[in-house]
């Protein structure tokens, strides 16, 4: 047993010494490689650095110094070029820094002159909380949530944009459990129809309750919270235009269930993925802004694919009758939103409708007339829903 122990090892050693010689003859072989191939190509881009060199190894040596010198050149050039960099990083986080403190010192001179006068001017807003610049005056700044909501009942130039969808939260409520119960519509309607219309007026409610919440608190004078409950008010929009749209799209397909609840199928879930977006800080980065207008321009636009399919189906004047009572609240909306977007009428007559008449208020108006333009439009919808049913 020893023996055959001592022959293994002996054995081992030889093949061990054995692979060395030839991992070092490879070595060998492939630094000659090497060194032949950097003379030949320092020979032929370099010719005239080497003539007078007669060996290799002489050749190889002064190919190596040359090199030598060529890579440190690079390095001094690469050093200079990170040196550069660091410096331009370093300015940038001091900007950063200076902006962040200028944000800080401006937050602090508001909330004091807010103490002081209690409404401030635009000028005295923090950069964050500047919207619109042709409202000169009339800004609240606050620094709790109890003083958001005490102010709401005080004078400022929010106090329309809270109170018209308070009051709008009112209409919608009456109409939900007091004019739509006692209304021949709902004595002919079924369990599902009365979920149709209870999602709408949901929607509605919800709308006009976001919108009201975000203009009570977005004078909080924390920039996140501030942010926070402006997403608020957008969850509140996008639930309000994909229920508009299922009520369209329920009553348009009434005798084909199949195509009805594949459209409501979309449209919710693209409704959903509305209302949580906005909190994602991702879609709200300045970078994302094209694919945001392309996500709620793509959920408005569900409601007129179908289009497509109820011309195919029953024709374009069936088409265009249908949709009739759909085009007065599309147009309504459609007049807010360009109004709000211009910002008239105050872009041209600065500092005069810093109270009452501006374009939010407008806006605001536009918004619970066309809810309001949908309920009207929804008795015409499911009438023609019943004609298709009883056809």
């Amino acid at each position: 047993m020893v023996v055959r122990v001592d022959s293994r090892e002996k054995r081992n050693k030889n093949e061990v010494l054995d692979g060395g010689r030839r991992r070092a003859g490879e070595v060998l072989d492939s630094g000659r490689r090497r060194a032949a191939v950097l003379v030949e190509v320092l020979e032929s881009r370099y010719a005239n650095l080497l003539s007078g060199r007669e060996t290799i190894a002489a050749k190889v040596s002064h190919g190596v110094e040359f090199l030598s010198g060529f890579l440190a050149d690079i390095e001094a050039t690469i050093d200079d070029a990170v040196t550069r960099e660091i410096d331009s990083a370093k300015r940038g986080l001091e900007h950063i820094v200076d902006a962040k403190d200028h944000l800080a010192e401006s937050i602090e001179g508001a909330i004091k002159a807010a103490r002081e006068r209690r409404l401030i001017t635009y000028e005295e807003l923090p950069f964050p909380w500047r919207v619109n610049p042709y409202i000169f005056s009339g800004y609240r700044f606050t620094e709790t949530y109890a003083d958001c909501v005490r102010l709401a009942f005080a004078l400022s130039n929010e106090t329309t944009n809270i109170w018209s969808h308070a009051l709008g939260f009112v209409i919608i409520l009456s109409i939900a459990f007091y004019f739509y119960p006692a209304s021949e519509m709902f004595s002919n309607h079924s369990t599902v129809d009365k979920l149709i219309n209870g999602l709408f007026f949901l929607a509605a409610a919800k709308c006009m309750v976001c919108s009201t919440i975000w203009h009570t608190f977005s004078s909080i004078s924390h920039q996140h919270i501030m942010e926070r409950f402006a997403c608020v008010d957008y969850s509140g929009i996008s639930l309000l235009i994909a229920a508009s749209i299922i009520t369209t799209e329920y009553t348009a397909f009434y005798v084909d269930p199949v195509s009805r609840w594949i459209y409501i199928s979309i449209t919710f879930i693209l409704g959903i993925a509305g209302m949580i977006l906005p909190w994602k800080p991702t879609f709200n980065r300045a970078d994302m802004r094209v694919w945001r207008v392309a996500f709620y321009v793509g959920l408005g636009a569900t409601g007129f694919i179908l289009m497509f399919q109820l011309t195919y189906i029953r024709g374009g004047e069936w088409t265009m009758s249908f949709y009739g009572p759909v085009m007065k609240l599309i147009l309504v909306y459609l007049c807010g939103a360009c109004v709000y977007a211009a910002q008239v009428p105050e872009k041209y007559f600065p500092g005069c409708f810093d109270w009452i008449g501006g374009s939010h208020n407008i806006w605001h108006a536009c918004v619970l007339g066309g809810i309001l333009f949908h309920w009207h439009a929804m008795n015409d919808l499911f009438h023609v829903a019943f004609k298709m049913a009883t056809a």
